[in-house]
C-alpha cells in the first residue's frame, strides 16, 4: 500500500503536466483545425468555443468558430453567436463579416444580409457588391445584379470580371411565361409543355386527353346523356385536362430553374472559391 501510494506521488505530477500540455493553446488550435479538416464541425464548435474563452479578442478564431456553426448546418446559432462575438455588428470584422453574410445568405434572409452590409463599416465596398450582386442572382434578379455590377471595375475586385459575364449572360436567356404555357395547354392539350420543350410530356397529355374525350363523345353520342360510359370516360379525361394545365405551368417554372441553374452554379463555385 505504502509502496502503491509513493508511486502515484511520483507520477502524478507528470500525469499533470501532461494533461496540462494537451489542453493549452496551441495544442488545443491544431485539434480544432484537425476537427474541421476532417468534417467534424459540431465537435469542432466547442473546441473552438474554448479557444476564444481562452482569448476573447481574436478575431480569426470567431471567424473559424462561425464557420464551424454554419458548416454543421446550425445556421440560427451562427447569426446568434456572431451579433453575441461582436456587439456592434457594425464593426464585425472583414473575414468574420463574409462568414455571417453565408449565413444570412444560406437561410434566404436577403433582406437583413442587405441591412447588414450597408451598416458595416469593415467590409470592403468592392465585397458588398459582390454579396449583393450574389443576393441578387439567388433570387433570380439578373437585371438588379448586372445593375449592382455596373459600378465595379475589372480591377477592383477578382470576382468582377466573372461575375459581370455570369450575369450578363443570364439576363439573355429566354424565360418561359407559367401563365401563356397553362393557357396554350387550355387551349390545346399539351401545346403548353411543347412550349417548355418537354416534348415527351407534352404528346402524352396531348393523347390522353384526346383519347378520353374522344371515348367520351362516343359513349353520349351512342347512348345519350345516360351513357355510363361517356361519363366514366368524360370524368377521366377532365381529370387528365386539368393535370394537364397544372403541368404546364409546372413546367414553365422547371424551365426556368433548369435554365438558371448552371449560372447559379458558377456563381457558387465562384464565391466559395475566393471568400
Amino acid at each position: 500500500m505504502k509502496k502503491t501510494l509513493l508511486l502515484l506521488l511520483i507520477v502524478f505530477p507528470f500525469i499533470n503536466s501532461s494533461a496540462q500540455d494537451l489542453y493549452n493553446y496551441d495544442n488545443s488550435k491544431k485539434f480544432a483545425e484537425y476537427l474541421s479538416k476532417s468534417g467534424q464541425y459540431e465537435i469542432a464548435t466547442r473546441e473552438y468555443e474554448r479557444l476564444i474563452f481562452m482569448l476573447p479578442q481574436n478575431d480569426s478564431l470567431k471567424t473559424s468558430l462561425l464557420s464551424m456553426y454554419r458548416r454543421s448546418g446550425k445556421l440560427d446559432q451562427a447569426l446568434l453567436r456572431g451579433r453575441q462575438l461582436y456587439p456592434d455588428i457594425t464593426m464585425m470584422s472583414s473575414p468574420s463579416a463574409i462568414e455571417y453574410s453565408r449565413s444570412l445568405l444560406l437561410k434566404d434572409d436577403y433582406k437583413l444580409a442587405k441591412e447588414f452590409w450597408a451598416t458595416n463599416t469593415q467590409l470592403s465596398e468592392p465585397d458588398k457588391i459582390i454579396l449583393s450582386a450574389t443576393s441578387e442572382i439567388l433570387q433570380d434578379h439578373y437585371k438588379a445584379a448586372n445593375e449592382i455590377l455596373e459600378v465595379l471595375k475589372d480591377e477592383d475586385h477578382k470576382l468582377a470580371t466573372d461575375y459581370k459575364t455570369l450575369a450578363s449572360q443570364a439576363v439573355k436567356i429566354r424565360r418561359k411565361s407559367p401563365a401563356l404555357a397553362g393557357i396554350m395547354s387550355t387551349i390545346v392539350p399539351g401545346t403548353g409543355r411543347f412550349y417548355t420543350k418537354d416534348w415527351k410530356d407534352g404528346l402524352v397529355s396531348m393523347f390522353f386527353v384526346g383519347t378520353m374525350a374522344f371515348q367520351s363523345i362516343r359513349g353520349f353520342s351512342k347512348s345519350g346523356v345516360k351513357s355510363t360510359r361517356g361519363w366514366i370516360y368524360g370524368s377521366i379525361g377532365l381529370g387528365f385536362y386539368l393535370g394537364n394545365i397544372h403541368g404546364s405551368v409546372a413546367s414553365a417554372k422547371a424551365y426556368n430553374k433548369k435554365s438558371h441553374q448552371s449560372i447559379k452554379n458558377r456563381i457558387d463555385n465562384l464565391f466559395n472559391s475566393y471568400f
